[in-house]
């Protein structure tokens, strides 16, 4: 279920506030009363940034989901979520386009290992078989000749 998050500090019933990432952190502090709470991101593969993505609005209705982990944010001006930056391995920032030819050139190499170790190993079974043809054919000249 998708909750709305309200400051809780005693007389403010404030549920707008300012966002901060930091440390895996986003940091909300109440426009009203300025108490600042803390909420674990650390599970997010991108960090959210402090403004909106249209707007450019800093304060956020904030909405937790208490059956996962998820927080989402929607701009109180414009309705959209903050400005959200991906980082790559190197730790630069790259859109969101650019991470997703990252991961598909990730799997795209993944897929050629995994196939080259195929054909390697059906090479290896072309090689068992014409060992077995070959013992086949000496084990049958040995029994004719016997005979």
């Amino acid at each position: 279920m998708i909750r709305t998050f309200v400051c809780e500090k005693e007389g403010c019933s404030g549920n707008s506030f300012y966002i901060e990432s930091k440390d895996d952190k986003l940091l909300l502090t109440c426009k009203e009363c300025k108490s600042i709470y803390d909420i674990d991101v650390s599970y997010y593969d991108y960090t959210i940034l402090s403004q909106c993505s249209h707007c450019n609005n800093d304060t956020f209705k904030v909405f937790r989901d208490t059956e996962k982990e998820g927080v989402y944010l929607k701009c109180i001006e414009c309705g959209n979520p903050p400005e959200i930056v991906y980082l790559d391995e190197e730790g630069t920032q790259i859109n969101y386009e650019s991470r997703v030819l990252n991961n598909i050139k990730d799997r795209i190499v993944s897929l050629d290992q995994k196939i080259f170790s195929l054909e390697k190993k059906i090479d290896e079974v072309e090689n068992g078989q014409e060992l077995i043809e070959e013992s086949l054919a000496y084990v049958s000249k040995f029994l004719t000749e016997i005979s």
